[in-house]
Order: structure tokens, then sequence, then C-alpha cells
């Protein structure tokens, strides 16, 4: 069935209902209103018949009053000439008038005193007996007509009023042999409008207990059991189905409702694998697995800035299966990848092809569309850490990611970039972690060779006389075990637990004391401080941070150059220690990094200095911040709370976890 038509029939089904019963409403409300027009004709038609019998009856009594009293003599008679005779001819008028009129069967004249909405019409039967009665006044006035005379100056009104009274029982016969079927036909036509109206009555009252079963079936019904079934997807139920047994909009509701629950379950299982997930491996076997059905997608792969500032594709699978796609590497400038990974949103290519076919740069645009893809989604992924990357769909026909796979993805996007970037950044952390624990190995295994060496370089240096070469070369070798076991002793710091003896300190003091202590032959440093707060601190860690940070200005700054340091107070419970120098600016790929261990610009540096001056710093409940430009040079932000400040966040802390506790 189309969209169309499920899309319409129940809208279709309801107006005709609706119109039905407005057509009942209507036709019961004509046909009473078609029945209060005919009992009121009805009516008229009654009290015409009533006139009728009154004027007979007045035409009988004034015969007769004049038979009884006839005149004896010529002013009597002229008198009743006047008054009689003039009064006969009225009624014999009207008489004629009323009985033509049920002849004729209209009625426009006799009543126009008492008009109708409708014109009263007289049955078959009750024309008869009009006829009847039509025929009898007709005999009876010619007859009247004759006993009167021809002379109307002298009529013979005592005959006349003879006649009268002698024929006048025929007459009445026939007037109330009209009036008794006229009767009887206004009973017929009542009797018949009360049937109608009877049954005008339950044919509404069936109609709308139909329409009313109707309703509650295929529409109530059906609606109650969305709503159970939405209740239950709400509760966490997504196995719930709406039976599906009508095709209209009840049952594109319900297929949709099923649809969703599907999705919702889909979306469910993907989430749980999504956080279950270990690896990028699992993590795009999942995808792979879950995504289809809800979005066409048949190539998935994940595409990551490394350190070399280069875009790595780190796997990708295709069907459900790895995709061996082999080593992918390029620069990401001038690339989609770039400008998606710099606005944090999602891209889509609905023509992999044809964008490829635009620039150079696509390289792997360019791949993608060797390996037969025409549709693609860029989605960008971040982690922890400074990951950066892009995890791509895609599909092997063009235009196939409609506009609700895109919106379905879009609404995915934050969780899917956060998974993988966190899955990414985990198996980062688990590969730092075996570097350490192998480097931390490799440190403790070298240290004690490297004791053996050191203590032959001190007995060769005592060893006279040396040639000038040879001393030149043991020298030089002892500098060399010297940086060695300071590298070595970087990486056990940074590899083995932080443990910290926290005394309340002076940092101005404690600045200004390493300052004297470490940098007396070095280019000069200005120092500006205020006084501060003490700060709860392991004294000897805070000094290797203070010292690192001041060696690293000044082997950044230009020669002579002075370098700036600053100690105030910053804000409410903190402590902050500046440090600035002007030499050339951090290049912006390192900057993004510089807290990263094994990460240096230093030529022979070993990258471990911040790291650890990072993990002492954080330890201590503190932040860092480092920025770098070439108009400014370098600038090293320390802070570090103050015993007020830890406080404080203490009772913070204490107070939102008792919330939650209470939530």
């Amino acid at each position: 069935m189309k969209v169309s038509r499920l899309q319409h029939s129940l809208k279709l089904q309801i107006i005709l209902a609706i119109g039905l019963l407005a057509l009942l409403f209507a036709a019961s409300t004509l046909y009473s209103l078609h029945v209060i027009d005919q009992q009121r004709s009805d009516h008229a038609l009654v009290q015409l018949a009533g006139r009728l019998q009154y004027n007979q009856q007045h035409l009988t009594v004034q015969a007769m009053r004049y038979k009884e009293n006839a005149p004896r003599d010529y002013p009597s008679y002229y008198r009743d000439l006047r008054l009689y005779f003039e009064d006969l001819k009225k009624t014999r008028t009207e008489l004629s008038q009323i009985i033509d009129a049920f002849v004729a069967n209209r009625f426009d004249k006799v009543l126009a005193g008492d008009a109708t909405a409708m014109q009263p019409q007289l049955r078959q039967s009750s024309h008869a007996a009009a006829e009847e009665l039509s025929h009898a006044w007709r005999q009876f006035a010619m007859q009247l007509d004759e006993r009167i005379g021809p002379d109307p100056e002298e009529p013979r009104l005592e005959w006349a009023a003879e006649w009268i009274v002698d024929q006048h029982p025929g007459l009445e016969q026939a007037s109330e042999h009209l009036t008794s079927t006229l009767e009887n036909d206004v009973a017929t036509r009542a009797e018949r409008a009360n049937l109608v109206n009877r049954l005008l009555l339950v044919s509404a009252l069936l109609v709308a207990f139909g329409i009313a079963t109707w309703f509650y079936r295929r529409v109530l019904g059906p609606l109650s059991a969305a709503v159970e079934g939405f209740r239950q997807v709400a509760n966490g139920d997504f196995s719930q189905r709406v039976p599906i047994d009508q095709y209209n909009e009840i049952g594109s509701l319900a297929d949709s409702f099923n649809r969703l629950s599907d999705r919702m379950g889909a979306l469910r299982k993907l989430l749980t694998r999504l956080e279950q997930g270990a690896n990028l491996e699992g993590t795009l076997r999942t995808l792979s697995e879950t995504l289809p059905p809800l979005i066409p997608v048949d190539w998935i792969g994940v595409l990551v800035i490394g350190a070399d500032r280069h875009i790595h594709l780190e796997m990708a699978f295709s069907d459900g299966q790895p995709d061996s796609i082999g080593k992918l590497s390029f620069a990401p400038e001038r690339t989609l990848l770039e400008e998606c990974i710099s606005s944090s949103e999602p891209l889509h290519i609905p023509d992999v092809r044809a964008m490829a076919s635009l620039s150079d740069s696509y390289v792997f645009l360019q791949q993608l569309s060797e390996l037969g893809r025409r549709d693609a989604i860029f989605l960008p992924i971040s982690g922890g850490g400074g990951i950066q990357g892009v995890a791509v769909f895609a599909s092997r026909f063009p235009n196939n990611f409609s506009s609700e796979h895109l919106a379905l993805l879009r609404n995915l996007g934050v969780l899917v970039g956060v998974s993988l970037g966190r899955t990414i950044q985990l198996v980062e952390n688990s590969r730092l972690a075996s570097i350490g624990q192998f480097a931390s190995g490799i440190a403790h295994e070298i240290r004690n060779p490297l004791a053996t060496i050191s203590l032959a370089l001190e007995h060769l240096k005592g060893v006279e006389p040396l040639p000038a070469g040879a001393a030149k070369r043991v020298e030089l070798a002892s500098k060399e075990v010297a940086r060695l076991e300071g590298l070595l002793a970087d990486i056990l710091l940074y590899a083995k637990p932080l443990a910290l003896n926290r005394t309340p300190q002076d940092l101005v003091e404690l600045v200004g004391e390493t300052v004297c202590a470490e940098t007396a032959q070095r280019q000069p440093i200005e120092i500006r401080t205020a006084p501060c707060p003490l700060v709860p601190a392991d004294r000897d860690r805070i000094r290797q941070v203070l010292i690192n940070l001041i060696h690293n200005a000044q082997q950044a700054s230009a020669d002579n150059a002075p370098i700036s340091i600053k100690c105030r107070p910053a804000g409410a419970g903190w402590v902050e220690v500046e440090i600035i120098n002007g030499g050339q600016a951090i290049p912006e790929n390192v900057l993004e990094r510089v807290f990263e261990p094994f990460v240096t610009s230093k030529p022979g540096g070993t990258g471990l200095g911040l790291p650890i001056v990072k993990r002492i710093v954080s330890a201590h409940g503190g932040t860092i911040e480092l920025e770098s430009d070439d108009q400014h040079g370098t600038r090293v932000r320390l802070r570090l709370p103050t015993q007020a400040g830890e406080a404080a966040a203490a009772d913070q802390a204490a107070e939102d976890t008792g919330a939650d506790a209470s939530a």
C-alpha cells in the first residue's frame, strides 16, 4: 500500500463517519421542521373545516329563527330583508369559497389571514369527501335559488328558510364526512411522522453506536496498545512490539514505533558494546556489526594525527571484517579531514569520486574511491592527551545516506567520537605504560653496568700520566655517563609512584632560594614577588619543578636575555608562579603536546622534564599552563593551592558528595 493511502485512509474514514452523523442529524432536523410545518398546515385545514361547519350551522340556525319568526307585514319583511337576507348571502358566499378551496386543493385565499409555512394539501380521501360536499352544496344552492326566486328585490325568504331547514341534514352529513375524513388524514400523517422520527432516532443511535465501536476498535484500541508500548519502551523494554492489523495512520504509527524500538534496542546494544570495548579493533567491529541496521554503512575506518603531525589510518573494517588496506599516511594540510578536525563538525561527502577528482591533496578520498566507496561521512573524534582524528563511515552507493541517516549519525557523533577517542587513548596509554615498564626495567638493568663504567673512568682519571687524547676521551665518556645517569633517574622518577612529604611552605622564599642556588653563573633573572600565604607542598619536589622550569627558560632564551619570575597570590586560595623568557616560540605542533612523555624540541632532550613537572604539580592539586608566541616568548604559569584553598575545596567536595547521596 502506498504511503499516501496510508496517510489518508483513516482520515477519510473519520470524515465519512462524522459526515454520516451530520447527515443523519441534518435529515432528522429537516424532517422535524417539515413535520412542524405539516402540523401547522393540518391545523389550518382542521380550523377551516371547523369554519365550514360553523357557517353551515349558522345558516341552519338563522333559517330556523326566520321560520319561527316570519314577518307578518311589509315593514317587518323589509327589516328581515336587510338583516337575514344579507347574512344569508354572506354565509352562502363564505361556504362556497371554503368548499371551492377544498375541491381545488388551494387555500391561499380562504387562509389569507392564517398563513402557514407550507400550503395545506389534501389527501385523496379528503379530496374525494370535499368533492362529495361540493356536489351536495351545488344541488343545495341551486334549489335554494329557486326558493328565493328571480327577484332579488323581493326574495321569498320564508320559502328559502323552509328549504334550508328541511334540506340541511344532507348537507351537514357531507360536511361531517369531510371533517372526519380530514381528521383521519391528519392523525395518519401524525402517526407516520412519529414513526419516521422514531426510525431516525433509532438509526442515529445505531449509527452512533457503530461509529463508537469502530472508533474504539480501529482508533482507541490501537492507540492504547501504542501508548502501552511507549510506556514499556520508556521503562527500558526495547523488545516491545505493537501488532499491526490495519493499514492506516495507526498502522503507520505502530510500524514507526516498532522501528523506533528496534533502533533503541540496537542503540542500547551499541552503547553497551562501546562501553565494553577495550581496543580499537573491538570498537570498530562493534560499530560495523551494530550500525548497518541503523545506517547503510559498509566501510568504517579511523584516521589519527600522529606525533609526526601526519594523518595515519589506524584500522578499517569492510563489510564487518578487517580491511587489509595497508598503511596509509599523508599530511593533513588542504584536506577535508583537516577541515573536519578543525571545525569539530561532521562532514558529508555524497559523491566521493567526484570530490576526490577536485584536488591532488585529497589522498584519502582517492584511496576511498579506489576501494569502491561513493558516499562518506567524516566524524571528528577526540580524546584525552590531545588525540585528534576522524572516523569515516562509507557506502558503495553515491548519495546513499539520507537526511534521516545523517541526523542519526550526527546525534551519535559525540558518543562515537568520544568512544573512539577514549579507545585510542586507552591503547596509547597502554602502549606508554608498557614502554614505561620496559624503560624502568631497562634502567634498572643499565644502572649497574653504568656504575661499573663510571668507576672505571674515575680510575682511569687517577692514572698518571695519560696521553692528552686519552684524557680527553675519558672526560667525554664521564660526561656521557653522567648524562645517562640523569636520563635513567628521570625515567625512574616518571615511572615509579610519587610520594609527597607536604609541609607548609613560603613559595616566595623557596623561589628566591632556588634562584640563588641554581642560577648564580647564568644570565640575570628578574624576580617580582608579593606576600603570599603558605602552601602545603613537598619542598624538594617543588624545588625540582622550579629548577626544571628555570633551566628550560634559560636554555630557550637568547644570550644574556633576562628571565622574569613573578610570585603572587592568584585569587582566593591560590599562589601563582610565572616564569617568562623572550626566546623563540615553541612550534605549535610541539606546544600542544609538551606535557606528553618523550615529546621535546631540544636536541638531545629526553622529553621527560615537563611531564615530570606536570605530574608533581598535579599531585599537589595544582595546575600548570604554557603559552608561547613570537611576540612575547614563552610563559609558564604554575598555580598551587594554599591551605585555606585546600580546606575550601575539601568542604565543597564533601557537600557535593552529600548532595549526590541525598539525591
